[in-house]
C-alpha cells in the first residue's frame, strides 16, 4: 500500500506562502501588472490546504480516496512551486537589470534603449502568460478545498508533533537478548576443528530487522576474537554483488594498505599471498547472491589460510545458505516480548528507570507490536522518547498504521510510524535521503550542505545560522535511530531505513546510479 506522505507538500505550502509573502515578489507584480489579487487568492487557497493534511494523512491509510486526492494535490503543488519559480527568476532578472542601470554611463542607456523596448514587448507576453496560468492552477487548487470536505476532512486533526530538541551524543547501540546466541557462536568462531576443510563458514540468518548485522557486530569486536584471528575483514556486500570490490576490500583490510589493482585476478593472487598460513576471520554482511559459481570464484583465495580460519555471512536468504554450504547455520529468532521492551525502553529513557507505571503498561504493549525485531524497538524508542506522555503513547498504541498488510519485503509498521510523527521539515530532510544508494556511509557536514544547496533547510530559528539548524535536523534523525554510526564521522542508514525513504519519494526524487539519472523507486 503506498503511503501519500505529506511532508513534502505541507513543507512546499510553507516554502510557496514565504516566497508569495516576500517583499521582491510583491513589488514585483504591483511593478509589472501581475495580478495581485490572483497571488493572494493562491496563498489564502494553499494554507486553507495545508491545515487538513495531518487528518488526510491518517485517513489515507483506510480510505483510497483521501489517498489519490493527497497524490493529486501533490502534483498541484509542485505545478505551483514550478509557477512561482518562474516568477522568482523574473524577478531576480529585474533586480539584477535595476542595479546595472545605476551603474551605466548615460552613453550605454541610450544605446540599450532600443533593446529594452524589445524587452518590455516580451515581458508583457511573460506576464500575461503568468497571470492566465496562475488563474488556472487556482480554481484547480480551489476544486480540492470544495473536495476536502467531501472527503471529511478536518482542521487540526491527526497527530501532534514534538519540538522537543534532543542531544547530539551518540550511545553505543544496546543489545538484549542475545547473550546466549552469541556464547554459542563464540565457542564456534574459537574452535580450530570445527570443519574438515581449514576454512569454516558461520552463516547467520533472519529476515530485515531481526538484528543479524548487530549480531555479527559483537562476535567481530569480541577481544577473544580479536585475539584469536591476526587477521580480520569486514565487507558490506548488499544486494549489488561485486567480487572485485568484494576482494579488494579484504585485500586492504588485511594489508592496511590500499590497492590500485582492478582485474579480479591480479587481487585473488595478492590475496591468497597475504593470507598463505595466517588464521582470519573475514565477515560477508547482508548478501543476496544465490549463484553457486560467483561464492566458489570469491572463496578460491581464502584457502590457503591456516586452520580454524573463519567467514561469517549474514543473509536474508535461506537460498544463500544452501550455497554456501555452510558448516554451521544460525537462524536468528525474534526477541521475545520482554527484551523487545527492554531495548525500546532504553531508547526512551536512556539508564533511567521509567517511572510512570502508566506509561510503562502502554509502551509494553507497543514493544509486543514490534514483533520481537530489534530495528522496530529502536526507531519507537526514538519516536517515544519525543512524546512522554500517555495520551500521546496510546494515539501511537492505537494508530491505523499497524493494520497495513505487511510481509517480509515491505516497510515496517514501526518504521512509517515512526516516519509519520516526524515533522513536516524532518520529513523532508529524511525523504531526500532516498537519493543515497544502500548502504552508502555518510557525513554529517556532508548532508548539511546538500540539504542548504537544495532548498530542503531554509528557515532559521531564533537568531540560528542556516548550519546549525541544519544540524539539529541531523541530529533528530539520528537520535531517532534513521540513522545510525557506522564509523567515527560516518553513518549509514539500514536497508529497511533506506526502503522507507524511497517508499515515501518514489516518482518525485532521481538519484545518480553510475553516471546515469535514474528515478527512485523500490
Amino acid at each position: 500500500m503506498a503511503l501519500i506522505g505529506e511532508a513534502l507538500i505541507s513543507a512546499t505550502i510553507q516554502t510557496l506562502c514565504d516566497k508569495i509573502a516576500s517583499p521582491e515578489f510583491t513589488d514585483l507584480f504591483r511593478q509589472k501588472k501581475l495580478d495581485e489579487q490572483l497571488l493572494n487568492k493562491l496563498k489564502t487557497t494553499l494554507l486553507t490546504l495545508s491545515v487538513v493534511l495531518n487528518d488526510a494523512e491518517e485517513k489515507q491509510i483506510e480510505e483510497p480516496l483521501v489517498r489519490d486526492w493527497l497524490d493529486n494535490l501533490r502534483h498541484n503543488v509542485l505545478a505551483a512551486e514550478d509557477l512561482l519559480d518562474e516568477i522568482d527568476t523574473e524577478a531576480l532578472r529585474c533586480k539584477l537589470e535595476e542595479g546595472e542601470g545605476q551603474t551605466h554611463n548615460l552613453t550605454k542607456k541610450v544605446r540599450d534603449f532600443y533593446r529594452r523596448m524589445n524587452v518590455e514587448m516580451k515581458e508583457r507576453d511573460f506576464y500575461q502568460r503568468m497571470n492566465v496560468e496562475m488563474k488556472d492552477l487556482l480554481e484547480r487548487l480551489e476544486q480540492f478545498v470544495q473536495e476536502k470536505s467531501a472527503l471529511g476532512l478536518t482542521e487540526g486533526a491527526g497527530r501532534k508533533v514534538s519540538q522537543r530538541t534532543t542531544t547530539s551524543l551518540v550511545h553505543e547501540p544496546c543489545v538484549y537478548g542475545r547473550d546466549e546466541v552469541k556464547e554459542n557462536l563464540l565457542q564456534i568462531l574459537l574452535s580450530d576443528d570445527a570443519s574438515k576443510d581449514d576454512v569454516s563458514v558461520l552463516t547467520i540468518v533472519g529476515m530485515g530487522g531481526v538484528g543479524k548485522t548487530t549480531l555479527a557486530r559483537l562476535l567481530y569486536n569480541d577481544d577473544k576474537v580479536k585475539e584469536h584471528f591476526p587477521l580480520h575483514a569486514w565487507v558490506c556486500v548488499s544486494e549489488d554483488y561485486d567480487s572485485n570490490r568484494i576482494t579488494k576490500t579484504l585485500l586492504e583490510s588485511v594489508t592496511s594498505k590500499s590497492s590500485d589493482k582492478t582485474d579480479l585476478n591480479l587481487l585473488q593472487v595478492e590475496l591468497r599471498e597475504q593470507l598463505q598460513g595466517k588464521k582470519f576471520l573475514f565477515v560477508l554482511d547482508d548478501l543476496w547472491n544465490e549463484k553457486y559459481g560467483d561464492w566458489k570464484r570469491l572463496q578460491t583465495p581464502f584457502t590457503s589460510g591456516a586452520r580454524g580460519s573463519k567467514v561469517i555471512v549474514t543473509t536474508r536468504s535461506q537460498h544463500v545458505v544452501s550455497v554456501l554450504q555452510s558448516v554451521h547455520v544460525h537462524h536468528l529468532e525474534p526477541l521475545s516480548h520482554e527484551d523487545c521492551w527492554f531495548l525500546l525502553a532504553k531508547h526512551v529513557f536512556g539508564n533511567e528507570n521509567c517511572s510512570a507505571p502508566n506509561l510503562e503498561e502502554i509502551g509494553k504493549k507497543i514493544a509486543r507490536k514490534c514483533n520481537g525485531l530489534p530495528l522496530a524497538a529502536e526507531t519507537l524508542g526514538g519516536l517515544l522518547r519525543c512524546n512522554i506522555d500517555s495520551e500521546e503513547w496510546n494515539t501511537i498504541l492505537n494508530s491505523g498504521i499497524w493494520e497495513l498488510p505487511y510481509d517480509k519485503s515491505d516497510i515496517l509498521p514501526a518504521l512509517a510510524l515512526s516516519y509519520h510523527y516526524l515533522s513536516s521539515q524532518l520529513k523532508r530532510c529524511f525523504v531526500y535521503c532516498s537519493i543515497f544508494p544502500k548502504d552508502y556511509e555518510f557525513e554529517k557536514e556532508d548532508v548539511v550542505q546538500l540539504w542548504m544547496t537544495e532548498g530542503i533547510v531554509t528557515q532559521v530559528d531564533n537568531g540560528k545560522i542556516m548550519e546549525s539548524v541544519a544540524r539539529t535536523y541531523f541530529d533528530e534523525l539520528l537520535s531517532r535511530s534513521l540513522f545510525q554510526k557506522s564509523g567515527k564521522f560516518s553513518f549509514i542508514m539500514h536497508d529497511l531505513i533506506n526502503d522507507l525513504a524511497i517508499f515515501m519519494s518514489q516518482g518525485f526524487c532521481l538519484r545518480l546510479e553510475d553516471g546515469v539519472s535514474r528515478q527512485v523507486k523500490r
